[in-house]
């Protein structure tokens, strides 16, 4: 990705791009250096002090999230989606021999936000990629994601409206067996200077996404029909030129 385009194609806005590269790195890191923290024993707290550690070191200037550095997801409870802060829910969470775990950051950096997530197996005690993975149902999950990123990718186009691309990727899910578990059911949203602001990927929504020109998260949170597992990946991209470039 070549980001002084993008630099100077928003440069006359109000999107705060090179901060948002910014904090993005910092989001894309701190999930990177998870892979080599993450182990059994560790509770939530341990590992939503390490996140907050981590990116405050790497220039993180507060969350855009409630100010809250790591929604942090458990195993079973990979599946939840709601106002509440988990921590209140599953303060005494640890991280089990077999376990699966979902890490969503937030950093900000002035007025640009940063917004990934990934879901992380541990398996006999160590973290392992999903090609190793022996629960079906999860390793078929996490390989559906990739499915559901690159239909993102390729349904994006000059006309599509939030709601019709919000369609698309239900209607897909659904066909494949899947759930959406989003309480508010969309599927990403904008990055904003306030997140009030956000517009998201949901029905309803009657908004042209390349006139309205901001980046855009994808996070499909998803799980299958009587699953017990869900998975979210998460990346923010930019549609521009008729392409579609990952931040």
């Amino acid at each position: 990705m070549n980001k002084q385009l993008l630099i100077n194609h928003f440069k006359d806005t109000d999107v705060d791009i090179e901060n948002i590269f910014i904090a993005q790195d910092i989001a894309k890191s701190c999930l990177e250096y998870m892979k080599s923290f993450l182990k059994p024993g560790l509770t939530r707290k341990q590992i939503y002090d390490e996140c907050e550690r981590y990116m405050l070191e790497k220039g993180s200037r507060g969350f855009w999230i409630h100010n809250d550095p790591a929604l942090i997801l458990f195993n079973k409870y990979t599946t939840y989606s709601a106002h509440e802060d988990p921590s209140y829910l599953f303060t005494d969470l640890f991280i089990e021999e077999d376990d699966l775990i979902t890490i969503d950051v937030a950093p900000m950096v002035n007025n640009g936000w940063g917004d990934f997530a990934r879901t992380f197996i541990i398996q006999k005690g160590k973290l392992i990629d999903c090609k190793d993975c022996s629960n079906n149902e999860i390793k078929d999950t996490i390989d559906f994601e990739y499915k559901l990123h690159e239909l993102f990718i390729n349904s994006l186009n000059d006309q599509i409206t939030f709601s019709q691309l919000h369609k698309i990727i239900d209607d897909y899910v659904n066909a494949n067996g899947y759930y959406n578990c989003d309480y508010h059911q969309n599927y990403g949203h904008t990055i904003e200077n306030d997140q009030k602001d956000r517009i998201t990927i949901a029905d309803g929504v009657d908004i042209n996404i390349s006139k309205y020109n901001k980046p855009i998260t994808f996070e499909p949170h998803i799980c299958k029909i009587d699953g017990t597992y869900a998975v979210k990946h998460e990346n923010m991209y930019v549609y521009y030129d008729q392409k579609v470039i990952e931040i």
